[in-house]
């Protein structure tokens, strides 16, 4: 079953699983453990695929040491109010604690076998998260890459006569990290393509210069996007913050991306300084619609 898999069938592979969990619970087990994490997209299926990974330890006699698994579902299902799973996954939750205390101080076997499963599901589970960290720093550059492009083919002739001033220095650095992405693209080689993803986590490594020279660069573009966001009070940071909300980012995605625990708070700051009360629009509609009016009045 688990060969089978992509985006559109963790759950059909799910419901097999659940199927064959009373027959064959070994086969369902292989294929749950198989299961590539990418494709629990959701918090549900999350939340479903360890429910149902721990019932097939359970039926296949492999005792845990304690409810790391089966409490993803616990706090989902408790979290959504699914009163059914909630109760069926508390009950499983209670099996395995029993089991777990039945488990011999001197079975260091049985505990070994236990951390091993454990420890395996928690990487698989951060290698996901980790993928798509890198991901969204990936989306990021070419974004900004792409900003990079337009601006070079709309002002080629005026920054044909201008010195290396910061803005042309950003571009051409850039470019340089577009090259390389290009280059492991087309060469598909493992060494070319490390070499493009370490100079991608070296240009917005430092976040808070990556937000300043976004800034600078935005300005060459949308001149007149950035002087009404200047007009407002907001810091070279912070004016850089908003353009990646232009880029098509989700407070979420630039949540993750700023590192910040006070993204929430900051977000609220430049609300304030732009005039939006708690219940106005949301602020990456209304920059995407700042940034529409303001090239149009440009043209």
């Amino acid at each position: 079953m688990a060969s089978c898999v992509h985006d559109s069938g963790a759950e059909r592979l799910l419901d097999e699983a659940e199927i064959q969990m009373e027959t064959h619970p070994d086969s369902a087990f292989v294929a749950l453990d198989s299961l590539d994490r990418r494709h629990l997209n959701t918090q549900e299926l999350r939340a479903r695929h360890a429910l149902l990974y721990s019932i097939a330890l359970e039926k296949c006699g492999i005792a845990m040491t304690n409810d790391s698994i089966i409490s993803i579902a616990i706090d989902y299902y408790s979290k959504a109010n699914d009163a059914e799973n909630s109760e069926n996954a508390a009950l499983w939750r209670e099996r395995i604690l029993a089991h777990a205390q039945q488990i011999s101080p001197t079975d260091t076997l049985r505990k070994q076998n236990a951390r091993m499963i454990q420890e395996r599901y928690k990487d698989k589970m951060e290698l996901v998260e980790k993928r798509k960290s890198i991901w969204l720093i990936i989306i990021v550059s070419l974004a900004a890459i792409v900003i990079c492009l337009g601006i070079i083919r709309r002002y080629a002739c005026r920054l044909k006569q201008k010195p290396d001033d910061e803005a042309m220095k950003l571009i051409r650095h850039r470019l340089e990290v577009l090259d390389k992405v290009l280059a492991s693209h087309i060469a598909a080689d493992d060494k070319t393509y490390r070499i493009s993803e370490q100079e991608i986590e070296n240009l917005i490594s430092d976040r808070e210069s990556f937000l300043i020279s976004t800034k600078v660069i935005f300005k060459e573009r949308h001149p007149a996007f950035i002087y009404v966001l200047e007009k407002h009070g907001l810091t070279d940071w912070e004016i850089g913050y908003c353009c990646l909300y232009t880029l098509g980012l989700k407070g979420k995605d630039v949540g993750d991306f700023i590192q910040k625990k006070r993204h929430y708070i900051i977000s609220s700051e430049i609300r304030k300084k732009l005039g939006l009360g708690e219940h106005d629009t949301n602020i990456g509609i209304w920059l995407r619609e700042l940034l529409s009016r303001t090239q149009k009045q440009a043209m």
